[in-house]
């Protein structure tokens, strides 16, 4: 059964960190896991991508990169994704203190770990006890750890809860580690096509990883299959087994084609559905509203050269631990992804 598959497969991946910045433990444990089904498997830059017998024949993407904490020293802890995007790419906005706050929340009281950033072993853990720190220099969040000897500059620090699944749901941090339980488990299920897994979605990145691949092997491609989570904080899209659509979002518009016929296949194979961007306009919201997702940016930054379509898994309790989705959504979501790539393969040759 599909959800078993998804489930097991999410529990697995989520012993192995890949806090965005530090990803390499996971890559290497991807990379062994998609060679054991015997597919062909590449890393690239920002990522991996893993090929069946007809790699042309579809492409799904999913971001590998999860939220974590970096050292800064001295016993102090910074959030990885405000720590990374300033580090790396020289970039940094002020966060506000609702944010900051936000970001505390998420990490209060829960038992964290420090783990080498080439092998993934462990190198001691604890519990964080406070962010009494996150609204000084810099407006970085700032954390301390008890139980946590000192770890040197820029040791990664990962969530040690894993997942829990039951009957009814499944449960843990779950973004984006869930797509990648999907994309195992329609492999081994005979899709043939390509997966591009890649890096530093969390800092807004991952779409540079997928736009060189691109360049370089389809340039001009309008079919990408994006696969994600999708944020609520209300119970009803997760507790009906919805699959959650998108238009566009505040950057771009999406291969709208595509969506058309996603929207058919869901209401042949009696799978509900919502498109957000068409709930967030009934509300009365704006574009700006939309919120950012890889596949905008993606076809933002090309101008539109490079499309597809983003289908999400709506969860609760978004970017934190005990991000939870139902085993009614785990269902419905690979029903719709067996058809479409699967068992009637989506080719451009329809439209």
């Amino acid at each position: 059964m599909p959800f078993e598959t998804v489930a097991l497969k999410t529990l697995e991946y989520l012993t192995v960190p890949a806090v965005v910045g530090h990803e390499r433990p996971f890559i290497d444990h991807l990379l062994q896991d998609f060679k054991r089904l015997g597919l062909k498997v590449q890393r690239i830059e920002g990522g991996l991508a893993a090929f069946g017998d007809k790699p042309e024949s579809n492409i799904i993407t999913a971001h590998i990169d999860r939220h974590g904490l970096i050292s800064l020293g001295d016993g102090r802890y910074a959030y990885a994704a405000e720590h990374i995007k300033k580090t790396k790419y020289n970039e940094h906005s002020a966060s506000t203190s609702n944010m900051l706050h936000a970001i505390s929340e998420r990490f209060d009281n829960e038992f964290v770990y420090a783990y080498d950033t080439n092998t993934g072993d462990k190198l001691g853990g604890g519990v964080i006890i406070d962010c009494a720190d996150a609204f000084s220099e810099g407006d970085d969040a700032v954390f301390h750890i008890r139980g946590m000897k000192d770890m040197e500059q820029n040791t990664p620090i990962a969530y040690a809860r894993g997942s829990v699944s039951n009957f009814a749901e499944l449960k843990g941090q779950l973004d984006n580690v869930i797509s990648l339980g999907f994309i195992y488990t329609l492999f081994q299920n005979g899709y043939q096509g390509t997966a591009l897994l890649c890096t530093e979605e969390e800092i807004g990145k991952s779409w540079i990883h997928l736009e060189n691949w691109l360049n370089e092997n389809k340039p001009g491609e309008q079919h990408l299959f994006v696969l994600d989570t999708s944020p609520y904080r209300e119970s009803t899209p997760v507790d009906s087994g919805w699959v959650v659509l998108r238009n566009r979002d505040k950057s771009a518009v999406f291969n709208l084609d595509m969506v058309k016929e996603i929207k058919a296949r869901c209401e042949e194979l009696h799978i509900p559905f919502q498109v957000k961007d068409e709930y967030f306009y009934s509300l009365g919201l704006e574009t700006d509203d939309l919120g950012s997702t890889e596949l905008g940016r993606l076809s933002l930054e090309t101008e539109g050269r490079l499309n597809g379509v983003t289908i999400q898994i709506p969860t609760t309790e978004y970017h934190t631990s005990y991000e939870t989705t139902s085993r009614v959504c785990i269902e419905s979501y690979y029903a719709l992804l067996h058809d479409l790539l699967i068992k009637n393969p989506y080719k451009v040759a329809n439209k």
